[in-house]
């Protein structure tokens, strides 16, 4: 028997470090009928992972603060899109390029993954590896896989590996769409991307040049593209964000007027988070051959 094929609960058990629970218990306050989560305690930290979407949930460093928001609204419930955490949007980023009927941000964020292998080191380093296949269908003609490797240790490692098992070449764009937690979205700024050129989806996609840190006076919703170097959120702490193959940075936060707008953010919540998001998107996407493999690492970094 395959490691990918032994039951959920079986795989738990093996490891202390790992525990089988839900969001009733973790998010009771939160609603939907509820969603089973992998909890992660070690040495180093605690970390929440749903397997609703293979969406790393929340990550706290061993005497650290929680790096990670979950909207009070998000909807715990099968199929869902869960507002938090970090969601995987792929294989396209926002509205589909061709078909506004197909769903934003893709088929994989609200899909169930499989936990395929879980260990930990002799340094009390935690790894899992989550797994999504997809057969080709109406929304998404291609055959294609997904393994998402999450360490977890003072800093948090997602390493997404995209696969294309169609006879085809296809196009994909995705990106690791970030929720972090901070006090106060008007003080929190992004550093690391001065001078670089973006698209702002504000201003219907017009190309600005950044001037200075990035700023929230109201709706902020920025795509930047070929950026190399980490970048920093600075507001009550430092998080820093590094980025490996992940070209593009999204800088996301809805404002006031549209957050509460949005039922799973709701009137207020927007101030609690701020999306730096790395990925490849608009001119970083990708293009997979028939057979190929693409890999991409993003590492969260707390001071």
């Amino acid at each position: 028997m395959s490691q990918s094929s032994v039951p959920l609960q079986h795989l738990v058990d093996k490891h202390a470090f790992l525990t089988l629970t839900d969001s009733r218990t973790l998010f009771p306050d939160h609603p939907g009928e509820g969603l089973p989560l992998l909890q992660v305690n070690s040495e180093h930290c605690r970390a929440v992972i749903a397997l609703n979407g293979g969406q790393l949930m929340s990550f706290c460093p061993t005497g650290g603060k929680e790096l990670l928001w979950v909207s009070p609204n998000c909807q715990f419930k099968p199929g869902a899109s869960l507002r938090g955490g970090i969601p995987l949007c792929l294989p396209w980023f926002g509205p589909h390029p061709t078909d506004s009927t197909k769903p934003n941000h893709g088929i994989a964020r609200t899909a169930p993954w499989q936990l395929s292998s879980a260990s930990q080191n002799e340094d009390g380093v935690c790894t899992l590896v989550l797994r999504f296949e997809h057969q080709a269908d109406e929304r998404f003609a291609h055959n294609f896989s997904a393994q998402l490797t999450i360490i977890l240790g003072t800093t948090a490692q997602l390493t997404l590996a995209l696969s294309n098992h169609s006879a085809d070449s296809f196009g994909a764009s995705w990106v690791m769409h970030s929720y972090f937690a901070i006090e106060d979205i008007t003080s929190a700024r992004v550093l690391g991307l001065e001078g670089r050129e973006y698209a702002d989806k504000v201003a219907g996609g017009k190309y600005f040049t950044q001037s200075g840190p990035v700023t929230f006076a109201g709706e902020v919703d920025r795509v930047y593209e070929d950026i190399q170097l980490p970048v920093t959120i600075e507001g009550h702490r430092r998080i820093h964000i590094e980025g490996d193959n992940c070209p593009s940075v999204v800088v996301w936060n809805t404002g006031s007027a549209l957050g509460g707008q949005i039922a799973d953010i709701g009137p207020g919540n927007h101030s609690g988070y701020v999306c730096v998001e790395r990925g490849a998107c608009l001119g970083d996407s990708w293009r997979l051959a028939p057979g190929e493999t693409r890999q991409a690492s993003m590492v969260l970094i707390p001071e």
